[in-house]
């Protein structure tokens, strides 16, 4: 039983994925769709080196330099049976001490994205704060914390939010876009290393997946609701013909006995003038 959670874990969280956010991009190469097959709708990937952005000034591709090579070592320095591990999950090994050692390295890598030209917006240190702090809790997670760890790398998430960042400065330096777009929202598709094109083959045909899950399961609830609607409105409407009914029935009661009251004042008057008559 141990053996068999273990296996599952390993294939949930430690295999190359993007289902379940935890297989992330690696920071000196990317994936990019060269062919699809029409018949069978497959595309085939080509993995290319990675660019920097155009547009930036020397210095803030010093500091994305910088930020990839410490990200790079922290996180997939090692390849074993096919998994990446870093200098993080060698020091995480050691209790309390390797988390320590492990965040402090984090910490540098978030101080040195500090130091772009415009800074690194808020929103963007939030994010590395959350990812930072993901990995903290993990490390203090025996084994499988560890193992989740290892999947997550938070340093290597970190680096793909500055670098879709930068590539927007980039594109806002050259003048194609304004400086409202450089940050068009918090946690947006822009930023979040989740979602995009250069993800690991079949991300995106996952993620599109659930949408439509998501909306079947939304049209399955609007049905459900319309129906109980109805089955109310006509509980009410059978509610309300005994009711209406009984309306009637006490109008019409009540009509007869007015015409009941007229005919015995007709009646007297009659009697009252024959007296008078006589």
């Amino acid at each position: 039983m141990y053996t068999y959670i273990l296996q599952w874990i390993a294939n949930r969280f430690l295999k190359e994925n993007q289902l379940n956010r935890l297989g992330v991009e690696d920071p000196y190469y990317e994936e990019i769709p060269v062919n699809t097959n029409e018949k069978t709708g497959k595309t085939t990937y080509k993995r290319v080196k990675r660019q920097i952005p155009k547009g930036l000034s020397q210095n803030d591709i010093n500091v994305l330099q910088t930020v990839r090579k410490r990200a790079y070592r922290y996180d997939m320095w090692f390849s074993v049976l096919g998994f990446k591990l870093g200098w993080s999950n060698v020091v995480g090994v050691v209790p309390v001490f390797g988390a320590i050692v492990a965040n402090y390295w984090s910490l540098s890598i978030y101080w040195q994205a500090r130091s772009l030209d415009d800074g690194l917006p808020l929103d963007i240190q939030l994010l590395f704060f959350f990812n930072i702090a993901i990995d903290f809790v993990l490390s203090f997670i025996p084994i499988v914390g560890q193992l989740i760890e290892i999947g997550y790398k938070a340093n290597s998430r970190n680096f793909l939010l500055l670098e879709k960042h930068l590539e927007r400065v980039g594109q806002k330096n050259l003048g194609l876009i304004s400086e409202d777009e450089v940050r068009p929202g918090f946690i947006n598709d822009k930023v979040q290393p989740f979602v995009d094109e250069n993800l690991k083959p079949g991300a995106i045909r996952a993620g599109e997946s659930a949408l439509k899950a998501g909306e079947s399961l939304k049209h399955l609830v609007q049905q459900n609701l319309h129906s109980a609607g109805s089955s109310s409105q006509a509980s009410s409407t059978n509610t309300a013909e005994p009711t209406i009914q009984g309306s009637e029935a006490t109008a019409t009661a009540t009509l007869d006995s007015f015409t009941d009251d007229d005919a015995k004042s007709v009646r007297s008057l009659r009697a009252t003038k024959q007296k008078r008559k006589s």
